[in-house]
């Protein structure tokens, strides 16, 4: 499914769209009873720009799928996630304090060294201090909050949009 926003335009699984303008992917904390909705108000606020959002979380998602190769459905899922962090300019990472997040400190460490890399890990999550490591060992920038993040996001992506603008 995608979702126009302004001139942003939003991808999510299984759709695999081919992706023409500069991109970034949520990576991060799953919103829930005790996690924030941090996807959909960072989308808003970059949806002035002319980019692709992918954005992996899935409505459709069922607990009950197993998280095991063999299961189709979830294998699709992932794939997808591996696929698209290959084809975006930014990698957005998001550790909420309400949450564990181990897949995302997973994905964190699959991506750190790719000059992607932005993070968003708030005072108070369990693992911050690790997180800090990471992201000074590899130069990413690591945000406060969803506001720096932003800024990060649109500082990034501001050599693609004005090599695409001069096109």
């Amino acid at each position: 499914m995608s979702k126009t926003t302004a001139k942003a335009t939003i991808h999510r699984p299984l759709i695999r769209h081919q992706i023409t303008t500069p991109s970034i992917i949520l990576y991060g904390s799953i919103p829930s009873s005790s996690v924030k909705d941090w996807q959909t108000p960072l989308s808003a606020s970059l949806s002035d720009l002319p980019i692709a959002i992918l954005n992996p979380y899935r409505h459709d998602w069922d607990q009950s799928w197993v998280e095991d190769i063999s299961f189709p459905k979830f294998r699709e899922q992932v794939e997808w996630e591996m696929d698209y962090a290959q084809v975006a300019d930014v990698i957005v990472f998001y550790f909420d304090p309400n949450a564990p997040s181990p897949v995302t400190l997973l994905e964190l460490g699959m991506y750190a060294g790719t000059g992607k890399a932005v993070v968003c890990c708030p005072e108070g999550f369990y693992k911050r201090g690790n997180v800090q490591i990471v992201c000074r060992r590899y130069g990413i920038p690591l945000c406060a909050g969803l506001e720096e993040l932003e800024s990060v996001i649109r500082e990034r992506l501001g050599e693609k949009l004005a090599a695409g603008a001069a096109a």
